[in-house]
């Protein structure tokens, strides 16, 4: 298994795993959307201070050392334009859960479906797993697409499954396997 190592997705779209020194970066781009994330992220209200995206990178990028979870942020033509993880590892059943944020002036480009395919490849060839789940609150209509355009199979709604500011909310369900995906 490689580390640290950046994914090519394409040649506008690269992952490259979170690190301290994107603090600066990732905080300004957090700061500029903070409003409209804040409607799908619980997170976003946690994280506010500079030092606390800083500490942040520090556990993602321990984490990627460890093999624990993987943090990318999403970088367009070398600029920043949100975050993709791979989260909830379960190395022995060999599966685990994309999540991801994009700022709002890159959507609508593709960006996040393009990335979101490059990771779930990545994830099944070079990670050797072989489940991949996404979930998403049943009405972030945006964020259902991009499993829905990658051909994930809807599993299930799993009922008032998140806590998103004061309410519980219904969360669909969608994965593939190494034997399903067609990248």
């Amino acid at each position: 298994m490689r580390s640290l190592e950046p994914i090519r997705v394409d040649a506008e779209i690269t992952l490259v795993p979170r690190h301290p020194d994107d603090a600066r970066e990732m905080h300004a781009l957090m700061e500029r959307h903070r409003d409209s994330l804040r409607e799908w992220l619980t997170w976003i209200d946690a994280t506010k201070t500079l030092a606390e995206v800083r500490r942040y990178a520090q556990f993602a990028q321990a984490q990627y050392e460890t093999h624990a979870a993987f943090d990318y942020a999403i970088r367009s033509h070398g600029e920043l334009v949100g975050s993709m993880g791979l989260h909830g590892l379960d190395w022995a059943s060999r599966s685990a859960e994309i999540g991801y944020w994009l700022s709002p002036d890159s959507r609508g480009a593709g960006i996040v479906t393009r990335a979101a395919r490059g990771l779930i490849t990545y994830a099944l060839a070079h990670l050797d797993l072989h489940r991949v789940e996404i979930r998403c609150v049943v009405e972030n209509e945006r964020s259902r697409a991009v499993p829905v355009r990658l051909g994930l199979e809807l599993e299930g709604i799993l009922a008032e499954a998140y806590l998103l500011h004061g309410r519980f909310r219904n969360i669909a369900l969608y994965a593939t396997t190494a034997t399903r995906w067609v990248g």
